[in-house]
């Protein structure tokens, strides 16, 4: 039996749902982690991620995953991911409101438990 997958890796919904802003700093460029070539300027101090600046979204980020499993997805850059991306939270509202936007169901307290955090 194969090992149980992370809903965040079968899911991608946030990725497919909000605009992701985040200082300049965070920039590879800059001194960051973010790749530059992955995100553009909006002015002053802050930066988006391509992809989730207009309708419909699609963080160019956000990527197939084949070798976990068919249908799994997930960030290209998880290591290098942005503070906003870091900080959303898994299995509370925003990511229980975004996943039925997309006909997913509520993450239940098993998957809770399982996994504590985003993945």
């Amino acid at each position: 039996m194969s090992e149980p997958v992370h809903p965040c890796l079968t899911c991608g919904a946030c990725c497919r749902n909000y605009r992701v802003e985040f200082s300049i700093y965070e920039l590879q460029s800059m001194g960051g982690t973010v790749p530059d070539a992955m995100a553009h300027e909006v002015g002053g101090n802050r930066a988006r991620m391509n992809g989730t600046e207009r309708h419909p979204v699609r963080c160019m980020a956000l990527t197939d995953l084949p070798h976990l499993g068919e249908g799994c997805m997930g960030c290209g850059i998880y290591e290098q991911r942005s503070r906003t991306c870091r900080d959303f939270p898994f299995a509370a509202y925003g990511c229980h409101d975004t996943r039925a936007k997309f006909g997913l169901p509520q993450l239940s307290e098993d998957d809770v438990e399982q996994w504590p955090e985003a993945a």
